[in-house]
Formats: C-alpha cells, structure tokens, sequence
C-alpha cells in the first residue's frame, strides 16, 4: 500500500473518530465546570489547527512532506486521545457521584418503599424524614419543571452532604425529598431537621437565578403498630400536614393529631348529605335584660344530631365546611330556618329579636345579602327581627369587604352585632371604621371576671366604650349569680348564658319564654 493511501485512510479516521467523540465533546461544553470547558476549547482549538494545515499540506505540497503530515496527524490524534481521557473521567465521575450521593432513578417511590419495607420486615429501628417543599408551584412557574427538579436534586445532595452519613438513604421525587435514617431519639431527629431546615431555606443558585425554597419537615420514628411502609408515608405524610396546619416547619406523626384528621374526613364525608337530609336543627338560647332579668331576644344555634343519639357540636364541624365551601349552604339553612321560626314565635306573641351568627365567608359574596334582600322584599321578613353577629376576627380578614356587605345589610334594615369582641387585634379601629349596633363581650373574659383584675377591667371599659358609642352590650358565657351580679353593677345591658338557660328547640323555648313571662306579670301583680 502506497504513503498516499495510507495518508488518505488515517485522515479519513481522523474524521471519523472526531464524529464518534461529538456528542461527548458537546456535554463537555454544555454542563461541566469551567476548568473542563476552557480545556475542551483548547484541545478543539489545536485539533482544528492541526487538521487544517494537513489540508494545506496534501493541497499545496502532495506527499512530499511525508514526515510532517504524519506528524499533524499524530498531534490530531493525540488531541482526541485527550478527549476519551476527560470523557471517561467524566463519566466515573457522575457514576461515582450518583451511586454515593443521590441517584436519578424513575422508578424512585418503588425503591424507597421497598426499602422501607425491608426495614419492617427485619424489624430494624428507623426513622423516616419527608421534606415538602411548599412553594414548589411557584418556582417551576417562574422557572421550569426541569430547572425545579435540578433545584430539588441539588437540595438534596446539599442534604445528603450534611448528613454524611452511609447509613442515610436519600430521594428526590415532584416536590419533596425523603430520608430514611436509623434514629430513634425524638429530640436528636428535631435538631437535624433544624440543621437541614436552615440548610435549604438559604438561596439556591441555578442558571444565574437565585431560588428560596421553603420547606415543611414531618417525622415519624418506625414503631411496632406500623405493618407496612404505606403506613409509614401515610404516617409522615400527616406530620407534614399538621406542621403546615399549626404553622410550623417541623413536627412530628402523633396519634392524637391522626385520630383529628380521621375525625374531620369523617365529618367531611357527612356533611355532603347533611342538608340535603334536613340533619341540622336549631336550638335557641334566651338573652335577658341585666336589670330585670325580663326577655329580650334569643341567639340560634345550630346543632347537628346523629343517628346514634350523639351531637357532632358546632366546634367541630363549622371550621371544616368552612374549608371546603359548605359554609354558605349552612348560612342559607338557617337563615330560612329563623325565618320560619319568628313567624312561630310571633304566632306566641314572642316578638323578640333572635340572633344569627354569619362566617367569615358569607360577608365576602353576595348570596347571603341577596337571600336575605329576597325575604324582606318578597317574603315580608321585618329586617329588625334579625341581629346578625359576625366575629371581630371575621371582620379584620378584609375590612373594606366587610364595610361594604354591612354597610348594605344595615342599609336593608338589620341590626349587626360584633360578636367575641375583644379576641381580635384591631378592636379599636373596628369600632371607629364599622356601621354596628351592639357588641357581644366573649365569653372568656366574662368568665375571668372574678379571678383576674385585667379580665374585669376589659369587660368594664368595652361596656363604656359600647355606651359612648351608643352602641348596646350583651354579655356571653354567663354561668352564675355572682357573674350576673358583677355585669348588672357594671351596667352591662343583657346576658345570655347556662345561669339564664341552656339552648333549647324551639318548642321548648317557645314553653319556656311563655312561663318567663306568666312569672313576670304575676310577680308585677303581687
């Protein structure tokens, strides 16, 4: 075989061989460090030269610089050998750094699971970890899916380094990362959901943006009750939950706080056929004059019996149809239930006011404003019949909205009570800002009057207050005579509480108001 051919094929696997080494040289370029990209800009440079000049060469000159040819070639060889260096390099790099640190895997809940699994079944001790990351919607939003899970595959090597620990199994998957550990100290798990917490709230750098996450930590510690390692998730998944719930950023599984969200799918499942079913009944409580004990109206309250002869009480249930929008169908129940009840009680001669508690939700829409515009307009509903109570807290989750509902409410004709007074932080402002005609003083001071000097002092400076206002008070919680007696001296104007009498139906209440007053004329007699 000539020189020529032999030139020609050597060129010819030159070429060949760049080509092969392209897509390599590319990831090179495109995501390794610096120092690795300035070096492949340089071997690129050289090769390139070189090839150029072996060009010119066989152009210009044809075999006759046989040794020089020869040499280009072996330097451009040489370069390429460079290249296979620093791929390889690279490649047990990633390979060493996946199987030591965190490995990209698709099939990640398979693994972790059986893993935990692996852990029951050998009756191993160990704890399970699950960092949310809340705001994750936001940061693909303002970046991209796979920027955000570059963020959380970072993030989770920040974790894995911190904990430097073999024993430690890390994964990565959507928006949470999962550690399962072997701890079994309560206190020593919360101080290294500390570290790991301050660890990933400090800015991430990606692709020249800065990225705050913000994280929630559940806990669990393995126990013998749990079966399985859907338990176990199930389990952490709750302690994310209720660390969300109370506010915090890290908390632990407790029974208790399980047996809360039991409760409330329970609730939450019963509520959807609740109205539909006429469950809901209405029990009144009478508000008396403090300075004759005399009657002057009733508070409704709702009351949700069960088939077993239990009551499910307001405290339990309110908060949940709140959340999840059945508030104002519970609203709307009861507003047309007191509707029919003050033409039963107007039928007894009991033309009192009654009482309705309005959530936070119903002031922000219109639907209860037009229900109740819909009863005075077509269905002759006298509007003063009506107080409608809101909670202080209720009205400072958005001022100007309320201002404006009770502003049209008022306008309408009804009477709006700020009930709970004094358990908000604005009391003040609310007063000076809000169109009210009476304000209810909560229970918990009234109760306090008699133990605590600041309690008593609340209560005595809202009633002034209320009166310089021209503004009317009622007194909730009242539970004795010497309570009664306090409020009277005080110059509170009524009171509502078990001392006067405990809710009842509306049979019953419409018998016992009946009684109330054959006592007062007979005692007005004697």
């Amino acid at each position: 075989m000539d020189d020529g051919v032999i030139l020609k094929l050597l060129l010819f696997a030159n070429v060949v061989s760049l080509v092969l080494l392209s897509k390599g040289i590319y990831d090179l370029v495109k995501n390794n460090e610096l120092s690795k990209r300035i070096l492949t800009y340089i071997l690129l440079f050289i090769y390139f030269i070189g090839f150029v000049y072996i060009e010119n060469m066989l152009l210009e000159k044809g075999l006759k610089d046989y040794v020089d040819i020869s040499m280009l070639i072996s330097v451009t060889f040489f370069t390429q050998l460079a290249f296979i260096f620093i791929l390889i390099t690279n490649k047990i790099a990633k390979t060493v750094s996946n199987n030591d640190e965190i490995e990209v895997i698709t099939n990640k809940v398979k693994i972790y699971k059986t893993l935990i699994e692996d852990k029951i079944n050998n009756g191993d001790l160990f704890n399970l970890t699950k960092i949310k990351i809340q705001n994750y919607r936001t940061l693909i939003e303002y970046s991209s899916d796979k920027t955000f899970n570059s963020i959380l595959s970072y993030a989770s090597l920040l974790v894995k380094k911190h904990r430097n620990d073999r024993n430690v199994s890390i994964f990565y998957d959507t928006n949470e990362i999962i550690i399962i550990g072997n701890l079994t100290n309560k206190d020593k798990i919360n101080n290294i959901a500390l570290e790991v917490y301050e660890l990933l709230i400090q800015p991430i750098k990606m692709k020249g943006k800065n990225f705050i996450l913000q994280p929630i930590i559940g806990n669990v510690i393995y126990s013998n009750d749990i079966d399985n390692a859907d338990e176990m998730l199930k389990r952490v998944d709750i302690a994310c939950y209720k660390a969300k719930k109370l506010g915090l950023v890290i908390d632990f599984y407790s029974e208790n706080y399980a047996q809360s969200i039991n409760d409330e799918v329970d609730i939450l499942s019963k509520l959807v056929h609740a109205i539909p079913n006429k469950e809901f009944e209405l029990y009144y409580q009478p508000i008396v004059n403090s300075i004759d004990k005399t009657l002057h109206g009733y508070e409704a309250l709702i009351r949700w019996p069960q088939k077993d002869g239990s009551m499910i009480p307001p405290d339990k249930f309110i908060s949940i149809a709140e959340k999840n929008n059945y508030i104002k169908g519970i609203t709307q129940w009861v507003v047309s239930q007191v509707a029919s009840d003050i033409i039963r009680l107007k039928n007894d001669n009991l033309n009192f006011q009654v009482h309705i508690n309005i959530s936070t939700l119903d002031l922000y829409d219109d639907d209860l404003y037009n229900q109740l515009f819909d009863m005075v307009v077509n269905k002759h509903l006298e509007p003063s019949s009506m107080i409608l109570e809101v909670t202080e807290s209720a009205l400072m989750s958005d001022v100007d909205a309320a201002y404006l509902m009770l502003s049209k409410l008022s306008e309408l004709g009804f009477y709006i009570s700020i009930d709970d007074f004094g358990t908000g932080y604005s009391s003040l402002s609310l007063l000076r800002i809000l169109a009210f005609n009476q304000i209810k003083i909560d229970q918990s001071f009234i109760r306090n009057m008699a133990v605590g000097n600041s309690d008593y002092a609340i209560v005595a400076s809202t009633i002034y207050l209320a009166h310089s206002l021209g503004c009317n008070v009622v007194a909730e919680g009242v539970e004795d005579e010497h309570l009664f007696a306090e409020l009277q001296e005080l110059g509170c104007d009524y009171v509502q509480g078990y001392y006067i009498s405990k809710p009842q139906d509306i049979d019953s209440i419409i018998n016992w108001s009946l009684k109330l007053i054959e006592r007062e004329k007979m005692s007005a007699i004697a």
